[in-house]
């Protein structure tokens, strides 16, 4: 697993990169129908959702002095067998977000997004519309640093700037719900989000989109460890091709399989404090950032 987050480290600062220079390139062009699709978000009531998926029920989550929740953490009671909630990290992305939240759609089930900061401030029409059509945002620090290898100064900056960010985006504020990049949580760290009364997310299914190479291998691996735990977090990210293009088939083959989706929502909202956005690294600096962490 340590093998496995440091792949990560060193691969998905890239994939974000790059997710944002697609992004751009295509946001001018799909700006018009982003506009139309937030201001006509789905509240259409030919859409018939005896057939969906659904939600089973809405959990309240209570974020007084902090939680934890995944399998990294001790466990705290959040779901019951056969239970799912859906995740999705590293928007908003203009076009495979929509997708994704078209495919929730046509199965009337709702999902929590953890969104990155710089993200956020390049598509905040995507970000408006997720809250739009009823489902839960929040945050994955500005840059997708990895919190473990910064002090905790950097990382206060790092979560308070994206929560400022999004408070500001999204017409319903933002819920105090925070997943640590790379599952990276120091104990200093999650100190502090519990002093702000924030909770924190881990997983317990990791769908490893970001790494496998068509949707099957997505839906496979989802799959394969619900079968495995029979409930939990499922890990996603909104801004790869071929989760949107695995989200059809894999949430029809929930519904097939008896798999019921909890909607997690915030018992209050996150009171927003001020600071700075970090200034992006000098590409000297991200030099030796790819060098400490292949030591």
């Amino acid at each position: 697993m340590k093998k496995l987050l440091l792949v990560a480290a060193l691969m998905l600062p890239a994939l974000v990169a790059r997710a944002e220079t697609e992004a751009a390139r295509i946001a001018a062009a799909s700006e018009e129908v982003i506009a139309t699709a937030t201001d006509n978000a789905v509240t259409d009531q030919s859409i018939n959702c005896s057939d969906g998926l659904g939600v089973t029920r809405v959990a309240e989550v209570d974020t007084a002095g902090g939680g934890e929740y995944g399998e990294q953490y001790r466990p705290t009671p959040l779901l019951q067998d056969k239970e799912v909630v859906l995740t999705f990290d590293d928007g908003p992305h203009p076009v495979h977000t929509r997708e994704i939240l078209d495919a929730l759609a046509a199965e009337c089930t709702k999902a929590t997004f953890f969104y990155v900061g710089r993200m956020l401030k390049n598509f905040p029409e995507i970000a408006k519309q997720v809250q739009a059509e009823g489902h839960t945002v929040g945050t994955h620090t500005y840059s997708h640093r990895n919190l473990g290898a910064t002090s905790l100064g950097s990382a206060e900056q790092q979560i308070e700037s994206t929560f400022n960010i999004a408070d500001e985006v999204l017409p319903d504020g933002v819920a105090p719900f925070f997943r640590f990049p790379y599952l990276s949580d120091p104990k200093r760290v999650r100190d502090y989000l519990a002093k702000r009364n924030i909770a924190v997310f881990g997983i317990d299914v990791d769908s490893w989109d970001w790494r496998v190479r068509s949707p099957e291998m997505v839906i496979r691996n989802v799959l394969t460890g619900l079968d495995r735990k029979g409930k939990g977090i499922i890990l996603f990210h909104d801004i790869q091709a071929r989760t949107a293009a695995a989200m059809p088939t894999l949430l029809a083959e929930l519904k097939k399989r008896g798999y019921k989706v909890v909607h997690i929502v915030p018992k209050s909202k996150l009171e927003a404090v001020a600071a700075v956005e970090p200034a992006s690294p000098t590409p000297r600096k991200r030099a030796r950032q790819r060098k400490a962490a292949n030591h």
